[in-house]
């Protein structure tokens, strides 16, 4: 078991039964680390467990993998991936369970990996028949030049499907959401129960694949006493699989409710409006929240593909500007602006054409005279 899983509060309490990290356990938002994990972009996991891997470029990686200097480096940077990354410290886990295992036996450490990363076995069947030398002796340690490096390799292996199987995972978990959130829109009513849902997305599973996900495939679970002396039903949990399932569950059982952001159309979950239409995450490679600009982004690709609402958006900048700088009272913009959001919603209902609108728009422009070299006359315009 890697962990167990308990909910209070609203939120997930998980706790390490086996790991390499510094910490125990986690407490975290219920919803926030899945909705990270289906946004997470797999080039940054590609870039990330490559340079990992490329810790063991070295003949004697095997050999250094078991000291306390690299020992103690790897549990920080386990307690990173749990606490800011849930769902890829499973990964995390998996590919350092991996590289002790090969050390010890490649051979024991493939067959391992297979039950977990279907296809490991064929991609790492170059290694399959290799067994580090041993020493007859007890009293003296074999340094034996790996000058293939291949920990190096295998662990790239690895790398290179665990990408894979996480891409698979991401889809699998969008398709879900996305069945969840259609089930909500078409029988969402406020006599449906929470639960329901669970039994429609189950039925639909069962009728489009014939296997059963969440109603017939119960969690194992455990109870526990806290140091608070509170007992608590725990949840044990090996898989992404399963920790999916389980907070998927929960979610739905709490009603917490899953939206798409309609700036980057990543899922997010609405904190502090239920009818918030943007998420929290920093949009681009810019500074800001889609919340802080996604209306105006929005409205932009919407201008961008209506000449209408183009044409608009540019006269309106232009009397506004006017306005600001003092060349036209305000009541004159408020008054202008008015007549032409009405005339705008004539031409985009086709009451009036686009060519008498823009001649309309046209009016009000302010023409700058130009001396015979092209420069605007001084005072002018």
């Amino acid at each position: 078991m890697i962990a167990s899983v308990y909910i209070k509060n609203g939120n997930i309490h998980f706790y390490n039964e086996n790991s390499l990290s510094n910490i125990g356990g986690i407490e975290y938002a219920l919803g926030r680390p899945l909705l990270d994990f289906v946004c997470y972009e797999p080039e940054r996991f590609d870039d990330a467990f490559s340079i990992i891997a490329s810790v063991y470029d070295n003949e004697y990686a095997y050999l250094a993998a078991t000291e306390e200097p690299y020992i103690s480096t790897l549990k920080e940077s386990m307690t990173e991936f749990q606490t800011k990354e849930t769902y890829i410290f499973f990964y995390a886990q998996m590919l350092m369970e991996f590289i002790f295992a090969f050390i010890d036996s490649p051979r024991q450490a493939i067959m391992l990996l297979e039950d977990k990363l279907p296809g490991a076995e064929e991609k790492l069947r170059w290694t399959m028949d290799f067994e580090w030398p041993a020493s007859s002796s007890p009293y003296i340690e074999v340094r034996y030049a790996d000058k293939e490096k291949r920990l190096l390799r295998a662990a790239m292996d690895v790398v290179a499907l665990m990408s894979e199987s996480l891409k698979q995972k991401q889809e699998a978990m969008i398709n879900e959401i996305e069945l969840l959130l259609s089930f909500r829109e078409v029988i969402g009513t406020p006599e449906t129960t929470s639960l329901e849902f669970i039994y429609w997305i189950e039925s639909y599973r069962l009728e489009n694949t014939g296997e059963s996900f969440y109603l017939e495939n119960p969690l194992r679970s455990f109870y526990s006493a806290l140091p608070t002396r509170e007992v608590v039903e725990l949840y044990e949990i090996n898989t992404i699989d399963e920790l999916f399932r389980f907070e998927f569950i929960k979610m739905i059982e709490h009603d917490i409710f899953i939206k798409k952001c309609k700036n980057c159309d990543r899922f997010f979950i609405p904190r502090r409006r239920a009818d918030a239409e943007y998420c929290e995450r920093i949009y681009g490679d810019g500074k800001r929240k889609c919340s802080e600009i996604g209306a105006m982004l929005r409205y932009e690709r919407k201008v961008a593909g209506d000449p209408v609402l183009e044409a608009y958006s540019k006269a309106y900048k232009r009397f506004n500007s006017r306005a600001r700088a003092k060349r036209m009272s305000q009541s004159e913009f408020l008054s202008w602006s008015e007549q032409a959001r009405k005339l705008r919603d004539e031409c985009l209902a086709g009451e009036l054409s686009f060519e008498e609108f823009t001649a309309w728009l046209d009016q009000g422009r302010v023409r700058r005279k130009r001396r015979s070299g092209g420069r605007p006359l001084q005072g002018e315009g």
